[in-house]
């Protein structure tokens, strides 16, 4: 049964070549299609290939491409093959079927050979390693695909028909507000040391993990500690008591019973406990899990993949995250260190003046302030209260409004951030923010 799989497999491959390679033969319009939409890769017969590849470059260099021109490039070996594609092709209109046909077929037959590789590896690194690669081959797009703008219209009414996409639900109001985060965005969330920034992750990973599958990937945070912060910020217990270990056997009744961990365990989300992970490890893991979600703590320890100074190695993080994004749609939320300040803030009226944090303050490169949709930034309100409010600041939003601040509160028992008024006094809903001044010091134009 199986291997009459295969060869229909196979039948079905060997069809498609010759029916793209018939078309390019018989409608010389169709071939920039073509080579736009597949590549040499996607054909398994080297024949084939051959004459692909010889249409393609003719057509690249500008030459007619036609049946004398591509056998005279391919090699008059390829004469016979040639003629009977043309044959065995009735009409070139069907072309871009026919090449989404091949991509399949030669996507399914990379993945059979990957796993029968994966099958006889004989260790567990040559194995993983053979399935980050076939977890590359399920994410490759089949090429470039170009868009009328009646196309791009048609497509406008069909979406803006439809009720609203399901955007990211952070939990707290200023960002559920002015943010649109969907489905393959790229976010980072930079904050400088000790500030927050992963108990930021947890509050607003567990939040977006009521409707989404999440991925925490930790490479910092055991998941003790998470797990610690996790119970603190979502149960009727706090920090210092779980440090001291203040439960007796009626308090974990009570909490065990509770409707509060019920809700918590509820939720789709995975804590991924990682001393280091490349981006395309990263890709795999989440593929394989499924996550529509990923939070990385932080950035700066993914594994570099390249050799160079280390500007240029998290420059090709950030574009190799852009690219997982793109291709996979699932959303990356990359927290990321900011620089601590070269001086202590000077003194204004016996008051701190709180250094803002900007774009430029994200370590190592600017490539992440490029590569992503939406940066956000946390520092302190006041630099020398360590436990005192947050301003969380929209610096890059390529979706929506940029330039909004929010203050925030930090329950270090808690682990638990929620928003205050400019008065210092507590909001049960949404947070009031501020747009700032073009001519506040702590404005940063995000473009």
């Amino acid at each position: 049964m199986k291997d009459s799989a295969k060869a229909q497999a196979a039948s079905a491959l060997e069809t498609a070549e010759q029916a793209i390679i018939g078309s390019m033969l018989i409608e010389e319009r169709c071939v920039g299609d073509v080579v736009t939409t597949i590549t040499a890769d996607d054909f398994m017969g080297a024949s084939y290939r051959r004459l692909f590849e010889a249409a393609r470059d003719l057509y690249n260099e500008g030459t007619p491409v036609d049946v004398v021109t591509i056998i005279d490039r391919a090699g008059s070996g390829l004469r016979d093959l040639a003629l009977a594609c043309m044959d065995l092709t009735p009409t070139a209109t069907r072309v871009l079927h026919y090449c989404e046909i091949l991509h399949q077929q030669a996507t399914l037959q990379r993945l059979q050979t990957a796993a029968l590789a994966v099958a006889s590896a004989e260790t567990l690194e040559e194995a993983t390693d053979l399935m980050v690669q076939a977890a590359g081959i399920i994410s490759g797009r089949p090429g470039v695909k170009v868009y009328s703008v009646t196309e791009i219209m048609a497509d406008f009414f069909h979406r803006v028909s439809q009720p609203a996409p399901p955007y990211l639900k952070w939990g707290l109001g200023m960002l559920d507000a002015n943010l649109h985060t969907a489905a393959g965005h790229y976010v980072i969330l930079g904050a400088r040391p000790s500030t927050g920034k992963t108990a930021l992750g947890l509050q607003a990973g567990l939040n977006i993990a009521t409707d989404k599958r999440v991925g925490f990937i930790s490479l910092e945070t055991g998941h003790e500690t998470a797990g610690d912060r996790i119970a603190a910020n979502n149960l009727p217990i706090t920090l210092p008591d779980i440090k001291r270990r203040n439960l007796d056997l009626n308090d974990m009744t009570a909490i065990a019973g509770g409707k509060e961990i019920s809700t918590l365990c509820g939720r789709y989300f995975d804590f991924v406990e990682a001393s280091s992970m490349t981006v395309q490890e990263i890709k795999s893991l989440a593929l394989a899990r499924q996550y529509d979600v990923v939070i990385i703590d932080y950035v700066q320890l993914i594994k570099p993949t390249m050799r160079g100074d280390r500007q240029e190695q998290m420059q090709d993080v950030s574009i190799q995250l852009r690219a997982m994004t793109q291709l996979t749609g699932i959303t990356v939320i990359a927290l990321a260190q900011l620089r601590r300040p070269d001086t202590r803030p000077a003194r204004v009226d016996g008051k701190s003046a709180p250094p803002a944090a900007t774009m430029a303050d994200l370590k190592e490169t600017g490539q992440f302030e490029q590569d992503a949709d939406t940066v956000l930034l946390m520092y302190l309100v006041d630099p020398e209260k360590r436990a005192g409010d947050r301003y969380i600041k929209i610096e890059k939003n390529k979706d929506g409004h940029a330039g909004l601040r929010g203050r925030f509160r930090f329950d270090g028992k808690k682990q638990l951030f929620t928003p205050v008024k400019s008065d210092g006094s507590s909001l049960d809903g949404s947070p009031a923010f501020t747009e700032l001044d073009e001519h506040d010091p702590q404005y940063q134009i995000p473009f």
